[in-house]
């Protein structure tokens, strides 16, 4: 995976999980103001007064992800990218990293967090940057179109990365431990680390009918769900995906997350070629698709290679 910070963003898992749960707590120091999202921060706080030291703890150096957002939207509104009456909920879409399932709101320390702002210039977004320590990167896209993340037909991405880097890190829980899964963000579509994932308790139940299945995770993006196959009880996953990115993205996280090289193939193809090129029957196939997406051509051509096929 592409990454242009001058630190490492791809840890180690062990390391990863021993520091995340308390990654994002405030210490006993912490200021404990929140800020209402819908009001108008001028209304709450003095906007010339914000900088990088607001609120900042002096023990432990984070800042609660409401003040880090409205530093944001200081800088959005000087640069005349948002009008001087907002507030803090219509700065963008923050997404942490690495990002675990949060029963609270985070407080954060330095490159913790990716901004996704539908209004937003190169300028602004590398002043952001500059200015704003916990800030990662700063991606140009709407939030609203999930769907979008590439055009097939014109390989155009909807998110463009404007400055920073981009690369996070979602932590899922599954009954089998938890899965690390990186990205660029920009390329790839957005998931939430959930306290218990539906997809993964739907292709839970689906395992359990089988000893040690053959599977195709026929979508797989950067790899949740078959990753979670072979650690449950798939003797074996076919990876596919045609965005060149998700399967970068794959590659890391099958090492990331320690999966023995026996147990996978990777092909990076349209889903309908796949039965032009398999000549063995798998028991499962998984198709992942963006909401909205009509599946039934895809499960038809599935079902030439598989014995069952599972919309997930």
């Amino acid at each position: 995976m592409k990454c242009n910070c001058n630190q490492s963003c791809i840890e180690k898992k062990d390391e990863l999980l021993r520091t995340v749960k308390k990654k994002y707590q405030p210490c006993s120091d912490c200021n404990k103001k929140i800020l209402k999202k819908s009001i108008p921060l001028r209304n709450q706080l003095i906007i010339e007064q914000l900088d990088k030291n607001t609120q900042k703890c002096p023990k432990c150096g984070k800042r609660h992800i409401d003040i880090v957002m409205a530093h944001a939207l200081k800088i959005l509104m000087e640069e005349k990218q948002l009008p001087s009456s907002s507030s803090i909920r219509k700065t963008g879409t923050p997404l942490i990293t690495p990002a675990a399932y949060q029963e609270y709101m985070p407080y954060l320390s330095e490159k913790t967090l990716v901004l996704i702002i539908s209004n937003v210039n190169k300028k602004t977004a590398q002043r952001m940057i500059d200015e704003i320590p916990e800030i990662k990167a700063i991606i140009k896209g709407n939030i609203q179109n999930t769907i979008g993340i590439m055009d097939e037909k014109t390989d155009k991405h909807e998110y463009e990365l404007l400055s920073g880097c981009d690369i996070r890190c979602d932590i899922q829980n599954t009954d089998v431990g938890e899965i690390a899964i990186y990205k660029n963000q920009s390329k790839i579509h957005i998931e939430y680390p959930k306290k218990e994932s539906p997809k993964i308790t739907q292709l839970k139940q689906v395992l359990e009918g089988y000893d040690s299945p053959a599977v195709i995770d026929a979508m797989c993006g950067p790899g949740t769900l078959g990753i979670y196959a072979i650690k449950k009880n798939a003797k074996k996953v076919l990876f596919n995906d045609i965005n060149e990115h998700s399967i970068d993205a794959l590659k890391t996280n099958l090492k990331i997350n320690e999966i023995n090289e026996n147990k996978y193939e990777i092909t990076n193809k349209n889903l309908l070629e796949l039965e032009k090129t398999i000549h063995e029957k798998y028991d499962i196939a998984l198709i992942d698709a963006f909401p909205g997406i009509n599946t039934s051509e895809y499960t038809e051509s599935l079902k030439k290679i598989s014995k069952e096929v599972i919309i997930i």
